[in-house]
């Protein structure tokens, strides 16, 4: 995959077997591994779960989750055509939720909305026991692929990369003004001042 610098390689940064973790880059920064990636007999079904991010702060702040399970089923998709059925789980646990009231439930909303975006169905909410998260919850539907899906996620695809180029010349932007604003060093100030 390609889009502006945004990748998705196997392990070690070589190419994609499927049946492999995913990986996932944007440019030379590793977003995050896709570790289970199951492959059923014949190949024709896919299960993925475990997305495990490696920086939070950086996936909330460019708002990422919806761009990458888009260009990670946009990529099977595109590159495995024998896969007709992907089922997809939504469970990885997210400390900022804890304490937050409702945020066990939000979350779980949110990804069920995620899933129904791509065009998944049988979509389940299941508790999923957690020792620090009392009501944590695990998301999953089941991607088929047909001509109605196969576009909804090539809509999908094209929106999201057009949402994300925005965030990122406007993170780009309030990070020039920043800079821009930002006072100036006092050795600065001081050779200023001698002029």
């Amino acid at each position: 995959m390609t889009f502006k610098g945004f990748r998705i390689t196997g392990p070690k940064r070589g190419a994609y077997v499927l049946g492999d973790p995913i990986d996932v880059y944007d440019g030379k920064l590793h977003l995050g591994r896709l570790d289970q990636v199951s492959v059923s007999a014949n190949g024709s079904e896919l299960r993925l779960e475990d997305f495990i991010t490696t920086d939070l702060e950086v996936l909330r702040t460019r708002r990422l989750a919806r761009l990458i399970m888009v260009e990670i089923l946009s990529f099977i998709v595109e590159r495995y055509p024998s896969v007709s059925a992907i089922g997809i789980v939504l469970s990885a646990d997210i400390d900022l939720i804890e304490g937050v009231p409702g945020g066990s439930a939000k979350l779980a909303s949110v990804r069920e909305q995620l899933l129904q975006s791509v065009g998944a169905d049988s979509i389940r909410i299941t508790p999923k026991p957690h020792p620090r998260h009392p009501a944590h919850f695990a998301v999953s539907g089941i991607w088929q692929y047909n001509r109605e899906t196969a576009q909804i996620l090539a809509d999908g695809l094209r929106h999201e990369r057009a949402a994300y180029a925005q965030r990122l010349e406007a993170l780009t932007a309030a990070s020039g003004a920043q800079e821009a604003n930002a006072p100036r060093s006092v050795l600065s100030r001081l050779l200023t001042k001698d002029r």
